[in-house]
C-alpha cells in the first residue's frame, strides 16, 4: 500500500496518489504495482503477471523493478524500448530457469511530467489506464486481447464482449511470443488540477463498470477512499470467484483533502 504523497516544487503539479493489490479467491497474487520518481517525472504503473505463483509473481516483479530503475521520460521511442527491455529481461530468466519458462505479464504504465504538466502512457496487454476529464472517466488504452480485437472488428459488441468464452486470451504481453507489441500515447497530453487517472487490472475493470468509477470518484473525499470503494466493490460483486485485483488512483489536486470534482 502507498501513502499519498504531493510534489514539493510550488511551480509543478501537485499528485496525490493511492494503491491496493488484494489477492482474491486464489491462492496467491501474481498483480504487482509501483511509483517512482527521475527528476520531474513520475511514474505509476500495475502489472498483471501470469504462469503460476513462481511465474507470474517473478515476472510481474521483473516489471516494476525495472521500471523503477529505468530513466523516466515522455518520450515515444524511449518509452516504447523500456518496455521492450522489460520483455527482454523475462525472457532471459525463462531461458536459465525452466520453472518459470511460462512467465509473462501484462503491464501498463503512466508517466507525469509536473514541470512540464504533461502526461503519456504505455501499455501491453489488458491492464488498462483510464483518464477523468470534463466530469468523464475513459479508457484511453485498448486491450491486446482476442476479444477486443473481434470488437473493433465489429464482429461482437462491447456488451458481448463482457462474456465472451476468449476474453482471458491475450495477443501480447511483456515476456510472451506477443502478435502485437506494447502500445505508447504518441502525443503526450496537457493535464491540469482536477484530472484524475486510474491504472487497474482485468480484476477491477471486469468488475466494475465505467459509470460506478466516475460515480465512486465524485463520492470520495481523497484518492484512498475513491480506491478503497472500487475494491470493495470488486470483492462484493466477485463474491467468491475474484481473480487478483489491483488499482492505483492519481489525483491532480492542490488540496489532498477534497475530492477531485465536487458536486459532479
Amino acid at each position: 500500500m502507498t501513502a499519498p504523497q504531493a510534489s514539493l516544487d510550488e511551480d509543478s503539479l501537485a499528485l496525490v496518489h493511492f494503491s491496493l493489490s488484494r489477492q482474491g479467491d486464489r491462492i496467491y497474487n501474481e498483480d504487482a504495482y509501483c511509483h517512482a520518481r527521475d527528476q520531474e517525472v513520475v511514474s505509476f504503473a500495475v502489472a498483471d503477471g501470469m504462469g503460476g505463483a513462481a511465474g507470474g509473481m517473478r515476472a510481474s516483479a521483473i516489471a516494476m523493478a525495472s521500471i523503477r530503475q529505468c530513466k523516466l521520460t515522455l518520450d515515444l521511442n524511449d518509452f516504447s524500448h523500456q518496455f521492450v527491455a522489460i520483455s527482454d529481461a523475462i525472457k532471459k530468466e525463462q531461458s536459465t530457469r525452466p520453472e518459470v519458462a511460462s512467465m509473462f505479464t501484462t503491464i501498463a504504465e503512466l508517466r507525469i511530467d509536473t514541470y512540464s504538466q504533461r502526461a503519456t502512457w504505455a501499455h501491453w496487454g489488458d491492464t488498462r489506464v483510464y483518464w477523468f476529464r470534463n466530469h468523464e472517466l475513459r479508457a484511453m488504452t485498448k486491450d491486446h486481447s482476442v476479444v477486443q480485437s473481434l470488437v473493433a472488428a465489429g464482429l461482437i459488441s462491447n456488451e458481448e464482449a463482457l462474456t465472451y468464452p476468449k476474453r482471458n486470451v491475450l495477443l501480447g504481453a511483456a515476456g510472451s511470443a506477443s502478435e502485437v507489441g506494447p502500445s505508447v500515447l504518441e502525443n503526450p497530453v496537457a493535464v491540469t488540477n482536477g484530472d484524475a487517472f486510474l491504472i487497474c487490472t482485468d480484476g477491477v475493470w471486469s468488475m466494475v463498470s465505467t459509470q460506478f468509477m466516475e460515480t465512486s470518484l465524485s463520492k470520495s473525499v481523497s484518492v484512498q477512499d475513491w480506491v478503497n470503494t472500487l475494491m470493495d466493490e470488486v470483492a462484493r460483486v466477485g463474491s467468491g470467484s475474484n481473480d487478483n485485483f489491483t488499482a492505483t488512483g492519481v489525483w491532480i489536486t492542490a488540496d489532498s483533502e477534497k475530492t477531485i470534482s465536487p458536486g459532479f
